[in-house]
């Protein structure tokens, strides 16, 4: 399954990130959209096109570039809403692609081409589960009362008296 995302209508579904646009730290807000998408394509193996409304930096022209497995797209001139539609009208199987927007104007027009949506809040939900289930399998939880035998105890008494001689 390949997902189409709306950039900015996704990252402003992580409180996080949406702070980080309210103080002017755009670059920051994107890389941190990012790092999160890296980590959901790093679990599950799902192939990420973003788009991004207008420019990377100032003063860039860069119309994409692949930020790990991600393919990133800035529609520079123009709306990401116009970059994602012709994604799809152009898409030789639309079927096949899931639109990751809350826009209820990209939502009519991709529905149109039988691709599948996701609302935006729906996803942030799906990818912060994701990658919390997991954290939990890679990092288990430590045993608040470990079982420690006598034999154990004896191992590490005797090793610590040891090191202090």
């Amino acid at each position: 399954m390949a997902l189409l995302i709306d950039g900015f209508n996704l990252l402003y579904k992580f409180s996080d990130l949406e702070e980080m646009m309210y103080c002017n730290e755009l670059s920051d807000a994107r890389r941190g959209l990012l790092e999160k998408l890296k980590k959901y394509v790093q679990i599950t193996g799902t192939r990420i096109r973003v788009v991004f409304d207008g420019k990377k930096e100032m003063f860039l022209n860069i119309r994409s570039e692949r930020v790990g497995k991600i393919d990133v797209y800035y529609s520079l001139d123009y709306s990401a809403d116009f970059l994602i539609k012709e994604f799809i009208k152009k898409d030789l199987n639309p079927k096949m692609a899931t639109v990751i927007t809350s826009d209820k104007d990209i939502i009519s027009y991709v529905t149109h081409f039988k691709a599948k949506v996701k609302k935006s809040e729906d996803f942030a939900k799906q990818l912060n589960e994701t990658i919390e289930k997991w954290q939990e399998t890679v990092i288990p939880e430590k045993d608040e009362n470990p079982i420690i035998s006598n034999d154990e105890i004896s191992y590490w008494e005797n090793l610590f008296k040891e090191g202090s001689q």
